[in-house]
């Protein structure tokens, strides 16, 4: 999901800095602690600064979220959003992304209907700022795309990411994964409507472009590798499916261990599509 902006000093700013980069490179473990300690010193340092206490609310949400400690992200993000809406103006885009955030909680909970008025939200903001943030307003589409998806709302979905596409490859600052992010939902969409040809083209592409740019044993390639495995799958060629099951959960296991909701998810697919190459 979408991350603040956030600029401060000296230490705090190393925190975050290393933090999410840790955190987008698929080490959660490592970022656990800079990201915490981050929060504790903007709470005591930053007293008159509550962007800079959001920021690092944020950063720590994020984290949580990547972890499935959805409750205390979901804290986390309302808190941040309870101090920047208790100040002057001038924060909208930092609110837009929590409310984007919030929502991908939701999403996360598969509570589409709860997510999706927060989803909106967010994509209202983004809209009515009206900034050249191409990427910000293109995650915003996705994730409310995302979140019709889980109620089949297909259609408007479907629009919504063709618009997002649209920005991010016409963007000169869009990087390769946040259009692999947008391709894999739409593909997987597509595998739900049954247009498997196109959703295989997306779903390959989004594959490579996270994998070079994150790097092949990143969780967010795992995504990809996994709905490519329920593409084939559904066509019954359950072989390739278990071998692209197979390599899916042995990324999120090594990445986010054998309990995140990924690894369960991925974990009961191959374990599903074994049993049914055993009676073959």
């Amino acid at each position: 999901m979408s991350e603040f902006d956030t600029t401060s000093g000296g230490r705090l700013a190393w925190l975050l800095s290393e933090g999410s980069r840790l955190r987008r490179d698929g080490n959660p473990t490592a970022a656990e602690p800079l990201l915490r300690e981050a929060v504790t010193l903007a709470e005591q340092d930053s007293h008159d600064q509550p962007a800079r206490i959001a920021g690092s609310l944020n950063a720590l949400g994020l984290l949580c979220k990547d972890l499935a400690r959805y409750d205390e992200a979901s804290a986390l993000y309302e808190r941040a959003l309870d101090l920047l809406q208790s100040v002057a103006s001038g924060h909208a885009p930092d609110i837009a992304t929590l409310y984007h955030n919030l929502a991908g909680i939701e999403h996360a909970r598969r509570n589409y209907a709860a997510g999706e008025p927060l989803a909106r939200k967010g994509l209202e903001m983004r809209r009515w700022i009206g900034r050249d943030d191409d990427a910000a307003l293109a995650a915003d589409l996705v994730a409310l795309a995302a979140i019709l998806d889980g109620q089949r709302k297909f259609d408007e979905a479907e629009s919504l990411y063709l618009d997002a596409l649209r920005i991010l490859e016409a963007s000169p600052n869009a990087n390769a994964a946040e259009i692999g992010v947008a391709l894999n939902d739409l593909g997987a969409q597509y595998v739900e409507r049954g247009r498997f040809d196109r959703a295989e083209e997306l779903l390959v592409r989004a594959s490579d472009l996270k994998a070079r740019r994150l790097g092949a044993r990143h969780p967010d390639v795992a995504v990809s590798l996994n709905n490519l495995a329920t593409l084939h799958e559904r066509r019954g060629d359950t072989d390739r499916a278990s071998a692209l099951f197979g390599e899916a959960l042995q990324i999120v296991e090594s990445a986010l261990g054998p309990n995140h909701p990924k690894t369960v998810d991925c974990r009961r697919n191959y374990e599903r599509c074994l049993a049914v190459n055993s009676r073959m």
